[in-house]
């Protein structure tokens, strides 16, 4: 560290240190040249020198206040800037503190503009994909299409800006072209990530998250539900599911009974396992599978759930069979139409059953086509019919189990049950006929 009398020369000709930096400060001069107390110079071992105000603040903290380097700056406009400094500290004010919280509220604004709509629906995409949950692939698709592709704008919108009036409008376009399902659950991806948002504060798992949205309020809690129009009794299409009658599911049997190859096999595994949800059987691998106790496991990542619950179906003979039938080299899948590349999901169940059903409606074996959802009710139904209690229901459709006796105090595996369920299932599937005995008659 120096003393000596600044000047443009002086300045550009200090010795660059071999390591750290090194502090020199500047010196009066004549009576009529300028000086200010505490102009300073830093010069590193990069050769930047750098002019800086050194005070003591009004709390005692000792304070190097930048004012620029030298090249942009001259001695003359740094002396200045020093001056107009140290007119505020002689005041009272601390530059250094000023400027500090000047950067840290520009920095709050810049974080602000930064943090979009868009951003808090893709921080609640990426929040389900660190929880693992399977739907987040699918949920990231439908966001992006009925928000991001829709409304470009509003998904730029910084976050605090938005309104409920704006959100409204998103359903309120899905309403409006009939998609009334895609309306309930992009309403529900909007109200969880407001959610996750607001509650985040203190979760280790989620805070990073969400971070820049902690001072978003919560608008999409009141986000109206999805009203659907009530028909008429003079409307001919009634949408709602329906449970096929024991007619029509004995007839849905005996044709995928009769069917060769891995779509028959299919077809026959997901209704002899109770109607399985497809997104969990299409994640069924070989693993999975235990041979010897006649059992697959699903992982059932339903719900709010954070962990994907463990669902242990008993398979009958007929089931296991299907399996083998779709076994294959290709890959470790056993829910599959490809030899176990991949695992077969909701849109390819349905597809191969739409057309089984078709055909059944034009032989006059059912009153109209169904989807895997309407044989999952059906199975519920006919079981129930069949006098299976409602939790050997629950626990083999694996719905219902979230309370706290479910998740705390029920430890028992229900395979007994689920298994004798299944073989009630098959029953049905294949009345027995009735035979009649004949009287012999009398010579």
């Amino acid at each position: 560290m120096a003393r000596f009398r600044f000047t443009d020369k002086s300045v550009r000709g200090v010795e660059v240190p071999a390591a750290g930096y090194r502090l020199d400060f500047d010196t009066a001069g004549g009576p009529r040249e300028p000086y200010v107390r505490g102009l300073a110079l830093r010069t590193t071992t990069a050769g930047t020198r750098t002019f800086l105000l050194s005070y003591v603040a009004a709390d005692g903290r000792e304070r190097r206040h930048k004012i620029g380097d030298f090249g942009p700056h001259t001695v003359t406009t740094a002396r200045e800037a020093a001056r107009k400094l140290r007119m505020q500290v002689d005041a009272g004010h601390d530059p250094y503190a000023d400027a500090k919280q000047s950067r840290a509220k520009a920095d709050a604004k810049r974080a602000l503009a930064g943090a979009t709509f868009g951003g808090l629906m893709d921080a609640y995409v990426e929040q389900l994909r660190r929880a693992k949950k399977p739907s987040a692939a699918k949920v990231e698709g439908e966001i992006h299409r009925t928000i991001k592709d829709a409304f470009p704008a509003l998904w730029k919108m910084p976050a605090a800006d938005v309104s409920l009036d704006d959100l409204v409008r998103i359903t309120n376009k899905l309403v409006k072209a009939g998609t009334y399902r895609q309306a309930e659950k992009t309403r529900s991806y909007i109200r969880a990530a407001y959610t996750a948002a607001t509650t985040a504060r203190g979760n280790a798992a989620t805070a990073d998250l969400f971070a820049a949205f902690a001072h978003v309020a919560n608008i999409a809690r009141d986000l109206g539900t999805i009203t659907r129009p009530k028909h008429d009794a003079a409307t001919p299409a009634d949408t709602a599911k329906r449970a096929l009658s024991v007619a029509e599911l004995v007839a849905y049997w005996k044709r995928i009974k009769a069917m060769t190859g891995p779509h028959g096999a299919l077809l026959r595994f997901h209704l002899l396992t109770g109607a399985q949800r497809c997104e969990q059987l299409a994640r069924l691998t070989a693993q999975r599978f235990d041979r010897d106790a006649g059992t697959v496991t699903l992982l059932d990542g339903k719900g709010r759930r954070l962990q994907m619950r463990e669902h242990v179906v008993p398979l009958l003979p007929d089931a296991v069979a299907a399996l083998d039938a779709m076994a294959g080299d290709a890959g470790a899948y056993l829910f599959t139409l490809d030899g176990g590349k991949h695992g077969a999901g909701y849109h390819t169940v349905r597809a191969i059953m739409g057309q089984v059903a078709a055909a059944m409606v034009d032989a006059e074996e059912a009153a109209a086509t169904f989807t895997p959802g309407e044989l999952r009710i059906t199975v519920e139904t006919r079981l129930a019919a069949a006098g299976v209690p409602r939790e050997t229901r629950a626990q083999l459709q694996s719905h219902g189990l979230g309370g706290v006796q479910g998740k705390h105090y029920d430890k028992h595996d229900y395979l007994d049950e689920k298994r004798d369920a299944l073989e009630r299932l098959r029953a049905l599937l294949e009345p027995a006929s009735k035979v009649v005995q004949l009287r012999r008659a009398r010579g």
